[in-house]
């Protein structure tokens, strides 16, 4: 995954890493466990617009973390959303600024942004939180969502609600405050 802005380009890949192991080919600025159990690692590499400067930071994450759409950099600020885990980074430093569980069931399909805020779609949630990473809002259904009859999309974003279908076929819209228009 490649990440730009105006300051940072962010690239993340995920690798194999053994933090005993002499052959590793990556040196890290810094190796952060994040997840203990069924884990797999990623390295973030950080450089400035002008690549005067690079931090590579190992992380040991979720086996479970979506493979794309799970990072987000704002201004100095990357947000990486690691299953049931959300951290955010100081790229100037490579620092840890934040780190946060998220309460939710099952896994975390991927992550969309809303004007300042993150939605994330997860297998039995749907959930709104800041950049502070205050959940705002939390919506839950019968069943998971996913299609198991139907064309339609589980999980779609309109300018007006979100729509989703569970896996026994239930329909739901949601506006972007967490209220249920349809049930």
């Amino acid at each position: 995954m490649y990440l730009c802005n105006d300051k940072w380009e962010i690239e993340i890949d995920e690798i194999n890493y053994d933090p005993e192991s002499a052959d590793n080919f990556v040196r890290p600025n810094a190796y952060i466990v994040i997840c203990d159990d069924y884990s797999k690692s990623i390295c973030v590499s950080i450089a400035d617009a002008a690549h005067t400067t690079e931090k590579k930071i190992i992380l040991k994450v979720s086996y479970f973390t979506p493979h794309d759409e799970y990072a987000f950099i704002e201004e100095n600020s990357l947000f990486l959303f690691l299953n049931d885990t959300v951290c955010e980074f100081d790229a100037q430093t490579g620092e840890m600024k934040n780190k946060k569980s998220i309460n939710m069931m099952g896994t975390l399909f991927s992550v969309y942004r809303y004007q300042q805020d993150f939605i994330l779609y997860c297998e039995m949630d749907i959930i709104r939180m800041t950049q502070d990473l205050d959940v705002v809002w939390d919506f839950g259904a019968r069943d998971i969502f996913v299609r198991y009859h139907g064309e339609e999309p589980a999980f779609e974003m309109m300018p007006e609600c979100i729509r989703l279908y569970d896996f026994s076929d239930n329909y739901y819209e949601i506006d972007y405050d967490g209220n249920v228009i349809r049930d």
